[in-house]
């Protein structure tokens, strides 16, 4: 499923690259996009579309740079889609090189089945980080993009406009956890880890997590 993953931007932000080569989804193009087409080229992989875990500028400053090189729609959960045509912190923008996200072709809700790249991809609604989070699960190989509702012994920030510690916990008990057996999860900021890994011992919401259950 993970043909390449970049970190990119000042907030060490996660790019991936999903499919079944030569055909290749973009996640999260936070940044360096540049980068990330050099290796699209270089590889001779084909570009199919932009996936948003959701609404966050780490996540999304360099979506109209790879959508306009590869004549590229987007698609985002429709409650985030605010975030997109709301000026995310100016001066951070500046400092991103981040350019005006395009209007998403589509829009996810829970429970879609997305055929992209080769893959079959189920969508999982996770508010909480922010309202329109979103996870894509590749039962086929065990792999989940998280974006930012989980992370490797930690949880997306809930303290910005639109999160909520409690939907987010929710999210990731009732939704993520309740999967059946494991899977690799591929996090947006820092290194990949496990779900039954993060059922054990994440500090907020597992099992060893105090008032777990």
């Amino acid at each position: 499923m993970i043909l390449a993953h970049f970190t990119v931007g000042p907030f060490a932000e996660n790019t991936y690259l999903i499919g079944v080569a030569p055909r290749v989804a973009i996640v999260d193009p936070g940044g360096e996009s540049d980068r990330i087409a050099q290796k699209i080229e270089d590889e001779g992989w084909q570009p199919e579309a932009i996936l948003l875990t959701h609404g966050h500028i780490d996540h999304i400053a360099h979506v109209a740079h790879l959508a306009e090189r590869y004549s590229l729609g987007c698609r985002i959960h429709r409650d985030d889609h605010w975030l997109l045509t709301t000026p995310q912190w100016p001066e951070m923008a500046a400092m991103m090189g981040a350019r005006p996200c395009p209007q998403p072709e589509g829009f996810f809700a829970d429970g879609d089945i997305v055929e992209v790249a080769g893959l079959t991809l189920s969508v999982i609604h996770t508010p909480g980080h922010s309202p329109g989070g979103v996870c894509f699960v590749d039962a086929a190989s065990r792999n989940i993009v998280v974006g930012d509702t989980i992370f490797c012994r930690g949880i997306g920030r809930t303290d910005l406009p639109g999160g909520d510690f409690d939907q987010l916990g929710a999210s990731i008990r009732d939704r993520l956890f309740s999967l059946e057996g494991d899977y690799t999860l591929w996090p947006g900021h820092g290194p990949k880890t496990g779900l039954e890994a993060e059922r054990e011992a994440n500090p907020f919401f597992g099992r060893q997590a105090s008032g777990f259950g």
